[in-house]
């Protein structure tokens, strides 16, 4: 006895909607991953508004006696230095943090005097937050984080 077997399989058919399935799949998954990475980057600057952070600011009281003039640098906890800038005896100045000390580090404020050696370093100060503002009164060596206008 003889059969006929087709030449054709019948597995062809299904090919090529297989083909169409992976397709449709890749667009889903394309489409879903985009939407993720948008909704994930687009969390991050909540506060903000405008895409970019924050400064840390300190607002540093210069009331040392005797008056004297100060140079002033945030120090990371792996003793790296960054210049803030000077401030003269008897004047007030507002200062950012460089925007290099990584948010989620601890770092301490050193207000280096002109005419004598020994300076003045701040408590460690965690930069948690964007927006922050710090008051330094040297005299005192008094840290305090006011309230933000929010």
């Amino acid at each position: 006895m003889r059969f006929n077997v087709s030449a054709r399989s019948p597995k062809r058919v299904p090919r090529a909607s297989a083909r169409m399935r992976r397709s449709v799949l890749g667009v889903v998954v394309a489409v879903v991953v985009s939407m993720t990475l948008s909704a994930c980057a687009s969390g991050h600057n909540q506060k903000g508004g405008g895409g970019e952070d924050q400064p840390m600011v300190v607002h540093l009281t210069n009331d040392l006696a005797p008056p004297s003039d100060v140079t002033v640098y945030a120090v990371t906890q792996d003793g790296v230095r960054r210049l803030m800038g000077d401030v003269p005896p008897n004047k007030d100045r507002a200062m950012k943090i460089p925007s290099d000390v990584a948010r989620g580090s601890t770092f301490r404020l050193v207000a280096e005097r002109t005419s004598i050696s020994r300076p003045v370093v701040s408590q460690p100060i965690s930069a948690t937050t964007d927006g922050l503002i710090i008051d330094w009164s040297l005299q005192t060596n008094a840290i305090w984080f006011p309230e933000s206008g929010n």
